[in-house]
């Protein structure tokens, strides 16, 4: 009865009883809240629920007391105090006065929500700058997605009233201060997508953990190509004046132990070149072709081929491997040995519709990682000069570029000094020499170092004996007395790189690569097809068409074979060929006009030997057909030699007469022939012409008497008897 009581107010009417939980039409807007806060208000809301109840029967103190030394040490903020607290503000707000700073979920609407995002976007420095440029196209009249205008608005919250002449200092719409719109204002991601681009923004997106702890050793090969944050300084050549350039290089890199397989560094230089106008084009140096090639060769003359498939993984970039090497190796090596290629980005913004493209380095983060602890132990070498030499350059770069160009530069300005003068000089870069150097030195450290978090190496556990040795590993301990065994300390450490290569490596052959097949890696892959008698392409603008002078390399392959030749543009007298459908080695072609392709005009011998390699291959195409149609030589054999005896018996008929009787006798077998033929001719006339008067005769109910004319011989009309009747 008391607690009946209790429920009644002073208007005698019954109060709300509280309900400790979350509504049901409130649960969305709960669940978007943060995990840990959610867990909290769950156990906070039955606290209050259980301190509610006690109440009614021992009073407010007695029931805080007795809640909060029951629950205080399960949850922070149960204090006696705390439960008067939030048991006071949950009857009055709700169980949304119980979080701290809570905010509740976007009353804005959702068009104007979009229209704060695309014009934060937009700015590509100052979010709140965009905003205050929204709010002032609000105070000049303008359209606002969502609202309106302020006219608009304020019809709605005065209705009756005047309309103002000009904007209202201060009439913003609710929840319109610039705080509160930076809440909804675009994610990192989004900002960076469109203002940076796909790959800087993928760093603030979800992506995918790659373990790359199962691969074995050379399993998964990556090529990737780099430039030293470094300036380094080239001497005068004959191939190109004296500059300050950069290294740039390849590098192959097994992902499974993160070594280093084979490596290279070369120059970045400039040169001048005179164009056939006139002109002079100046040509930076790169990353070439060949440079892939003999990083390829290396690779596979020093560790040969394990005895399970080899993937090589390399960006659409400077490092790529082109489709024609790809299809060299997939051949050469029967299979065993695959190129895969990290995608393209392909992704239009969505303001201007332009394309990015490029790789995705992203999807190498694994790789990417390890190459920057490389670029940081080499971070101090003389020249440093950063991924971007305006940002993060040291101040005095460029007095030293300056400075150093002075010295060994050629010209009005310089001092001219000779190479032998330069090579004494003390310059503040590098030499080329010495950024190869360093550049070993950090390789052969990094493959030693253990103070790393690669995904899938071990946690090796060693033994210090004594303080200042060097730990030792488990199997040194059987060496050990039974008193020593108290001073041992174990120590854990991460596995080196060679360690892990050495490791995984046991119980794997390799699998030597016959030299032979090596060289066809130095060479130029042609993807080429053979048709009418020739194989012939263009390479660096040159054609080049070859030949089978034995007949025995090219001899029943179709029209339109597809073949993969191999060039060495330094020898291109011949080329070796190789079926592309099974990877079988055909042999080698002779290049038709020799070395240079065309053979003067002025040598007459040598005009001779290419005739006659074209000679060859057309009597070759001419005796083939021949033993194609062998029967239809025959056959015409036995109809001339037919022929020839009606001849000799005709010969030996009219052998007394004369040639003018011989004439006169085949005249008239002519005549003859004629006459017959007009005498066939003038029957079928008369027995047209008796056909036609049956036809044409009147019967007796017809009054006409005109005749139809006769047919012509050959336009006789054959009509159905009972037509006739």
């Amino acid at each position: 009865m008391v607690a009946d009581l209790s429920l009644h107010t002073t208007c005698n009417t019954l109060a709300t009883v509280p309900v400790f939980a979350v509504p049901m039409a409130e649960m969305e807007e709960f669940t978007a809240i943060a995990e840990v806060w959610r867990t909290e208000m769950l156990y906070t809301l039955r606290v209050l629920e259980r301190l509610h109840e006690l109440i009614p029967n021992v009073g407010k103190m007695a029931a805080l007391a007795e809640v909060a030394n029951l629950h205080r040490h399960a949850l922070r903020g149960l204090s006696e105090v705390s439960l008067d607290r939030k048991y006071k503000a949950y009857l009055a707000g709700g169980w949304r006065s119980l979080i701290k700073g809570y905010k509740a979920q976007s009353k804005q609407p959702a068009e104007f929500a979009q229209e704060v995002r695309r014009r934060c976007e937009l700015n590509h420095r100052s979010q709140t700058e965009a905003l205050e440029q929204l709010r002032e196209a609000w105070t000049r009249g303008e359209v606002v997605p969502g609202w309106g205008t302020w006219m608009e608005l304020y019809l709605v919250r005065f209705p009756g009233a005047p309309l103002p002449k000009a904007w209202p200092r201060g009439f913003y719409p609710q929840g319109w201060s610039p705080r509160n719109l930076l809440r909804y204002g675009p994610s990192k991601g989004t900002r960076s997508l469109l203002q940076r681009g796909v790959a800087a923004s993928k760093k603030h997106f979800p992506c995918v953990k790659r373990d790359p702890s199962q691969l074995r050793p050379l399993e998964l090969i990556t090529f990737d190509d780099f430039e030293l944050d470094c300036y380094c300084i080239f001497p005068p050549s004959a191939g190109h004046k004296g500059q300050i350039g950069r290294m740039a290089g390849l590098l192959a890199k097994d992902v499974g132990t993160r070594k280093n397989l084979v490596w290279g560094l070369g120059q970045r230089l400039e040169r001048e070149e005179k164009q056939a106008d006139g002109t002079v084009k100046t040509i930076r140096t790169g990353i070439a072709r060949i440079d892939v090639q003999l990083l390829l060769y290396s690779l596979f003359e020093k560790y040969g081929l394990p005895d399970y498939p080899v993937t090589i993984l390399c960006e659409n970039a400077a490092a790529s491997i082109s489709p024609e090497m790809q299809l060299c190796i997939e051949t050469l090596f029967e299979g065993r040995v695959k190129i895969e290629r990290t995608g393209l980005i392909d992704n239009k913004t969505l303001t201007n519709g332009f394309a990015q493209g490029g790789g995705k380095p992203w999807e190498k983060g694994w790789i990417e990682s390890t190459f920057n602890q490389l670029w940081n132990m080499l971070g101090s070498m003389k020249g440093y000069k950063g991924s971007n030499e305006r940002l993060n350059g040291p101040a005095e770069l460029e007095k030293k570029l300056q400075y150093t160009r002075m010295l060994i530069g050629v010209g009005e300005r310089s001092l001219n000094l000779p190479p032998e003068a330069v090579a004494r000089l003390r310059l503040p870069f590098s030499s080329p020499d010495e950024a190869v150097a360093a550049f070993e030195g950090v390789i052969a450290l990094s493959e030693q170092r253990t103070n790393h978090n690669y995904i899938g190496f071990r946690r090796v556990t060693e033994f210090l004996l004594a303080e200042g040795e060097a730990p030792v590993p488990y199997e040194a301990l059987a060496t050990l007395q039974p008193e020593q065994f108290g001073a041992v300390v174990p120590v854990e450490r991460m596995e080196s790189v060679a360690e892990r290569w050495s490791a995984l490596c046991v119980g794997v052959k390799f699998s030597v690569i016959p030299p032979v097949v090596l060289a066809l890696l130095l060479l130029t892959p042609k993807r080429v097809t053979y048709r009418n008698h020739q194989v012939a392409f263009i390479h660096d603008r040159t054609g080049y068409t070859y030949l089978d002078a034995s007949g025995d390399v090219l001899r029943d392959l179709a029209d339109g074979t597809e073949l993969l030749a191999y060039l060495n543009p330094a020898t291109p007298e011949i080329i070796q060929v190789v079926a592309t459908a099974t990877g079988r080695h055909l042999g080698q072609l002779v290049r038709l006009g020799g070395t240079k392709g065309a053979v003067d005009i002025r040598n007459k011998e040598k005009l001779s030997e290419a005739a006659a390699l074209t000679a060859t291959v057309f009597n070759r195409a001419v005796g083939e057909l021949r033993e194609r149609h062998a029967g239809e030589d025959a056959e015409l054999k036995a109809d001339r030699e037919h022929n020839d005896a009606i001849i000799a018996a005709h010969k030996i008929e009219t052998a007394g007469l004369t040639k003018a009787e011989r004439i006169g006798m085949a005249a008239g077998e002519v005549a003859q022939q004629q006459a017959q033929r007009f005498s066939q001719e003038k029957g079928l006339q008369r027995a047209s012409d008796e056909s036609a008067s049956l036809i044409d005769e009147p019967t007796p109910a017809t009054t006409s008497t005109t005749r139809a004319p006769a047919m012509k011989p050959h336009s006789v009309t054959h009509l159905p008897s009972e037509d006739l009747l």
